[in-house]
């Protein structure tokens, strides 16, 4: 095993993964929740509300869904922000 930096947070770690197990833990938790609220809420009105109801990120959000096909961008994620409804 080689050391190296957890591509998240930056904490070296002496893992075959690239994130440490405290982000590894954080992601998990924050899917979990992003998968309960899609369950129950099939509607939505904006990233910026389920951040508000979740308490995660627009962009961790953003990316959970276009990870799990809720959405789908053609646009650079750098700028989506532009189109979402605030």
């Amino acid at each position: 095993m080689e050391i190296k930096k957890c591509t998240k947070c930056g904490a070296f770690i002496m893992s075959e993964n690239d994130i440490c197990t405290s982000c590894s833990k954080e992601i998990a938790y924050e899917n979990t929740v992003l998968k309960n609220y899609f369950d129950e809420n099939v509607s939505f009105d904006s990233i910026p509300s389920i951040s508000a109801v979740t308490g995660i990120a627009p962009n961790v959000i953003q990316n959970y869904m276009k990870k799990n096909n809720y959405i789908d961008y053609d646009i650079e994620m750098n700028n989506s922000f532009n189109n979402i409804q605030y």
